[in-house]
């Protein structure tokens, strides 16, 4: 019987470093492995990581109330844009996760370099490295701040924030212009939307928010939702979707791709989608990788 992928995440304030946790973690064998008949329609529903993550909210017995948004003005943006560094939310020791193509396989992406532009703060030059399947590639290009809206969820307790030291909440949309080192010949760039949720702290600096469901990053830290185009064929084109969170709304992509709250399983039937080796910890975007975990 195939051994399911075991992921665990905290529950809480400590979602916000989620993804981290669920690559770096290792699977714990002590647990019983779940059987492929446990995530049939037959089998009892088990709490997913999306449900898990109202562990901020005032009362979980209450209707959802939809959040409260203001949209800045232009000028509203950038000045705020200015007067902020969101370079260290996307440059982080760790891989961040999607989906690619019709069958959806999974790819990484990391971001090694993020600068924002010297005369349009809306602007972010990044760099970085994509991994699919064995094929590790290069990448160069922009994220542009094109909305950004000042949000108020009333669903979360107000002290839970504060402990948090966030003062203030922001969900952005944009652009995204990815493009490959042309180097391989399954080159390409990726383009498409980019949504980010993120909170203000009191002195300034800024942590990525995973608590909202209906911000358009959907509680996912942020997201990139676009497609991939060949340099060599402009119609050989692929979907491609990826996040800080991934588990937020993968079930959302692919029916009944992992359950668990802390202890997340990923459907032994997607395995062969490239999660079979999601524990290996290689830390294939340095140049002389270190030893795995």
């Amino acid at each position: 019987m195939m051994k399911p992928i075991r992921i665990f995440l905290p529950i809480g304030i400590a979602l916000i470093c989620c993804a981290a946790l669920c690559w770096q973690c290792k699977p714990n064998n002590s647990k019983q492995n779940v059987a492929p008949e446990a995530f049939t329609a037959t089998a009892v529903p088990l709490l997913t990581h999306k449900e898990a993550a109202d562990t901020l909210r005032s009362d979980t017995t209450a209707p959802i109330k939809p959040s409260i948004f203001r949209i800045l003005t232009d000028t509203e943006r950038n000045t705020l844009l200015a007067s902020l560094r969101l370079d260290s939310l996307f440059i982080l020791d760790y891989p961040d996760n999607g989906f690619y193509g019709n069958d959806r396989y999974r790819i990484e992406f990391v971001f090694t370099e993020a600068i924002r532009d010297a005369k349009d703060p809306s602007m972010y030059h990044v760099k970085g490295k994509n991994r699919f399947k064995k094929t590790i590639s290069t990448f160069a290009g922009t994220i542009q701040f094109n909305k950004l809206e000042q949000f108020f969820d009333p669903n979360i307790d107000p002290e839970n924030i504060q402990d948090m030291e966030i003062k203030k909440m922001y969900a952005a949309s944009g652009r995204f212009d990815l493009k490959e080192d042309s180097i391989l010949a399954t080159s390409g760039s990726f383009v498409g939307d980019f949504t980010m949720d993120y909170g203000l702290m009191a002195n300034n600096q800024t942590q990525l928010w995973f608590f909202t469901n209906d911000t358009p990053a959907k509680g996912s830290g942020y997201r990139f939702d676009g497609k991939w185009i060949s340099y060599k064929k402009a119609d050989l084109q692929k979907p491609v979707l990826w996040s800080r969170d991934l588990f937020r709304f993968a079930n959302d992509i692919l029916q009944d791709f992992s359950y668990g709250e802390r202890e997340i399983e990923i459907n032994p039937k997607y395995r062969n989608l490239g999660w079979d080796n999601f524990w290996d910890g290689e830390e294939w975007w340095h140049d002389s990788p270190k030893e795995k975990l």
